[in-house]
């Protein structure tokens, strides 16, 4: 009975410990027209999970967040941390619509993620090439990576396009067309 039930508890913490290899969260968002979605990839050897998640255009607010935000935008001189302030509470009450699905590690998007894995130091030498780089008006790219041989890292990208940020601009396509999101 004894060596049933350590084996049972040993495969369990065996499949727990293998079952990913990483995690990729994409905040993908615009703001002319207003859209954001969250593709949250979770990557094991044989499969890979994504979450979707979609905002829907609505806001949820508690009734002691609504009377902060009014506060704070009635306050004539705010600071930048009551401005991160109104910001967290305005992302936090946000309604997602969201939705799990089942990849091959053949499937593009998971290429790609696999490839963003594994380029962390090409894509630092990119940030630190375009780090005064303008361009007003863009999408915004949130990617945060958790690995099981690493610390938590992220990186903040703006403005993907054809020359800066090839990757991120390919995963932004791909996952737009395979999860049918329009943006302008």
């Amino acid at each position: 009975m004894y060596k049933i039930l350590i084996l049972l508890f040993l495969l369990t913490k065996i499949n727990s410990f293998a079952q990913n290899e990483y995690q990729l969260k994409v905040r993908v968002s615009g703001n002319m027209p207003e859209f954001e979605y969250i593709i949250d990839v979770h990557r094991n050897s044989e499969n890979s999970k994504i979450y979707f998640s979609e905002y829907t255009g609505k806001e949820t607010y508690t009734k002691t967040d609504k009377i902060r935000i009014t506060e704070l935008l009635h306050k004539k001189d705010r600071t930048a941390n009551e401005n991160m302030e109104i910001m967290k509470l305005r992302d936090n009450s946000k309604n997602y619509s969201k939705e799990c699905f089942i990849f091959s590690k053949k499937d593009p998007i998971i290429e790609l993620s696999d490839l963003i894995i594994s380029s962390k130091k090409t894509i630092l030498n990119e940030i630190e090439t375009n780090k005064n780089r303008v361009v007003l008006d863009a999408i915004q790219v949130k990617v945060t990576i958790k690995n099981k041989n690493e610390a938590e890292y992220s990186y903040n990208i703006h403005a993907p396009d054809d020359e800066h940020y090839k990757l991120f601009r390919q995963l932004v396509n791909e996952s737009s067309k395979e999860f049918r999101v329009v943006y302008y």
